[in-house]
């Protein structure tokens, strides 16, 4: 077990800092008094990193940005000497052009790989909070499963669907199988270093992240949080199963596993619902949408049918051992609906709830396009882009 921290012995390091959840973990720090060490891919990108210089302007702690990018090795050695713990938020998420599922494992695993050599020059650190995502836990299961801390996603392989087999083929191909991959075999990577270097890493898991967004920049293709501007202003996603948790909660979880002075090395930390509330259907989250902003024409199915009820899981590890009282869900949906809209982001129309699907026989997807996802089967992308559709 090693030491747990605060805010009086040293400085902290952020890898990710101005991504929506990185930039909450640094909000959540700075309020708290901490000395926070903010590595970014550009510091000079002021549209990118304002929101973290305006945190200096009020308040205790200190906020100071480093560029760091994470492709590069050794880009954290300086900017990890002397501090006493590292939030490893950074990842490369595949939303943006150019990006491929290849992309998506390298920029997962072997950026994790680098990090870990930058600690191993850095002796003061003491603790790693590392931001995997559910997609590290999810494994193929029956309708329903109760997952838990316990699990991983590449239990009961048996189950996958052809197409998805957890394996590098797959992963040149497929951005779920190459994202969940380099997670779950970045986790076990930094339990086993922690370990040979006397240190505690902890896996943060969270599901679907929403919640207020500290800047523009957070707005972002296929992101949760990008997901309710499109409902807010007309466009439906494919029916799904959403398992929300707040961001504000990933961000001060992460803190208080850091001063948690009783937990050790390999300890994972589901961040889902906190309770049956925050496990709706789509349609359950666009009601919650339609009472916030009646008469206005929030997006409807787009499309018909059942929903299958998976993943379930509630918080409850946070809860009962770093007593994290978490958002309610009908603040955390508020207060994401409230910053895209006052951001400019989103824009609510008059009319009916499927003014949208007015000639398309299942509404239109998404405000993106095209309507998959940017870090697809490259095969499939050049057929897009053949038929002028990407």
């Amino acid at each position: 077990m090693s030491d747990s921290i605060n805010a009086t012995d040293g400085p902290v390091a952020v890898t990710g800092s101005a991504g929506y959840i990185g930039s909450h973990i640094v909000n959540v720090l700075k309020e708290k008094g901490y000395e926070v060490r903010a590595c970014v891919r550009d510091a000079s990108n002021i549209g990118n990193t304002a929101h973290l210089q305006a945190m200096n302007l009020s308040g205790p702690g200190k906020v100071s940005l480093h560029s760091c990018d994470m492709t590069k090795p050794g880009v954290y050695d300086d900017v990890f000497r002397d501090c006493t713990a590292v939030f490893h938020a950074a990842a490369e998420m595949g939303n943006l052009q150019g990006s491929t599922p290849q992309k998506v494992y390298d920029g997962g695993l072997l950026a994790t790989r680098m990090l870990m050599t930058s600690i191993r020059q850095a002796p003061s650190v003491r603790r790693l909070i590392y931001t995997s995502s559910f997609a590290a836990v999810g494994h193929p299961c029956d309708e329903g499963y109760q997952y838990t801390e316990d699990s991983w996603a590449d239990m009961n392989q048996e189950m996958r669907r052809e197409g998805s087999e957890w394996d590098m083929e797959t992963v040149a191909r497929n951005r779920e199988v190459a994202y969940a991959m380099t997670k779950v075999q970045s986790e076990r990577f930094v339990y086993e270093e922690a370990d040979a270097l006397n240190i505690a890493a902890f896996g943060v898991c969270p599901c679907h992240v929403i919640g207020p967004l500290l800047s523009k920049s957070h707005f972002r293709p296929w992101a949760w949080q990008t997901r309710i501007g499109d409902m807010l202003s007309g466009y439906g996603h494919p029916r799904m199963f959403w398992n929300i948790v707040d961001v504000r909660d990933v961000a001060r979880a992460q803190v208080l596993i850091a001063e948690h002075p009783n937990n050790s090395n390999g300890q994972r930390y589901n961040l889902v619902a906190p309770d049956e509330s925050g496990l709706i259907a789509q349609q359950d989250l666009q009601a919650h949408l339609r009472r916030l902003f009646p008469n206005k024409g929030i997006a409807g199915n787009f499309r018909e049918g059942r929903t299958y009820r998976s993943p379930v899981a509630t918080l409850e590890k946070v809860r009962t051992q770093l007593n994290l009282e978490p958002f309610t869900i009908e603040q955390t949906i508020a207060d994401n609906a409230y910053s895209l809209l006052s951001w400019g982001l989103a824009e609510l129309r008059d009319g009916e709830d499927n003014w949208q699907r007015e000639g398309y026989e299942l509404g239109i997807p998404s405000a993106w396009n095209p309507h998959v996802y940017p870090a697809i089967d490259p095969a499939l992308r050049a057929k897009l882009e053949a038929d002028g559709k990407a």
